[in-house]
């Protein structure tokens, strides 16, 4: 029965694979890094357009629409929420066949049915719950970044350039660090700028694309004052500049004291083994 049930799953796979066909090998190619299983996405994105899941659960894409657009931004936005949706299904499915597999090899015993059908239910929540630590993660990491940045921006405005040709400087000096979700968001910036793209708008773009707090605000008081320069605009940035380093103080504050909460569980640990060690001899002697 459970062979059979798993049987049915894996037809399922194998039928949506072959209703599939190539239709959605070039999307995955092209949209797969990051991603999970992506063997099993093209019969996945067949099950989600043959269903039309999209459709009949849009508050649940719109949800995940959202974290991925402040993970990847907007232009591929919509093909990695797809993307992230197959990823889904596909551990769905793959679970499912477990679930079947397991209590067949194991003589019947129905519990690891229970845990596999537990685990397929969980997986999808723990998906999108593993999306806001990464979106957390990102907005520490700009945080942590962003005053160094607008150190750098001043120091250069200070001394007479202006602040499009500072960000294009900054952004090279920190090549090395493309991966960074803050430069390589400025690196986007700057790319638009060297192409002759308005330079406000794209600073509201970039604003949009990480949608935080600190950043709206640097790019209201680049705006406001990035055309007339001179002393008022050095001193906005120097306050700014100020308001985030406090910022980032409290962020690294926070990141020390979940570090060393962390520790707690693995020196408890460690104490008992000691402890163990220590007492053992004596009560042997004692014996």
């Amino acid at each position: 029965m459970m062979l059979a049930g798993a049987g049915i799953v894996v037809l399922l796979i194998l039928g949506l694979k072959l209703m599939a066909g190539k239709q959605y090998d070039e999307f995955v190619k092209e949209n797969g890094q990051g991603f999970q299983l992506n063997a099993f996405a093209p019969s996945s994105l067949a099950l989600i357009d043959r269903l039309r899941i999209v459709e009949r659960s849009s508050r649940f894409y719109l949800h995940i629409h959202q974290k991925i657009v402040q993970l990847y931004g907007s232009r591929k936005g919509i093909s990695h929420t797809r993307m992230f949706l197959a990823q889904m299904v596909s551990f769905v499915l793959l679970l499912l066949v477990i679930s079947f597999v397991l209590p067949a090899v194991a003589e019947g015993d129905t519990t690891y049915l229970f845990i596999g059908l537990l685990l397929t239910v969980l997986v999808p929540f723990s998906m999108v719950k593993d999306l806001d630590k990464k979106i957390q993660k990102r907005k520490q990491a700009i945080t942590l970044e962003l005053p160094e940045f607008l150190s750098r921006i001043t120091l250069l405005v200070n001394a007479g350039e202006t602040v499009q040709k500072a960000i294009i400087r900054c952004v090279e000096q920190k090549k090395h660090m493309h991966d960074h979700p803050l430069y390589a968001e400025l690196q986007q910036v700057s790319s638009e700028v060297s192409n002759n793209y308005s330079f406000p708008q794209a600073m509201e773009d970039f604003s949009k694309r990480c949608a935080m707090q600190e950043i709206s605000i640097f790019v209201t008081t680049v705006l406001m004052n990035y055309r007339r320069g001179g002393e008022e605009f050095v001193a906005s940035l120097q306050g700014l500049s100020q308001d985030l380093w406090a910022k980032r103080k409290a962020v690294t504050k926070t990141l020390g004291e979940e570090a060393s909460s962390k520790m707690v569980f693995p020196m408890m640990i460690i104490f008992l083994v000691v402890m163990i060690i220590v007492g053992a001899p004596a009560m042997m002697m004692m014996k």
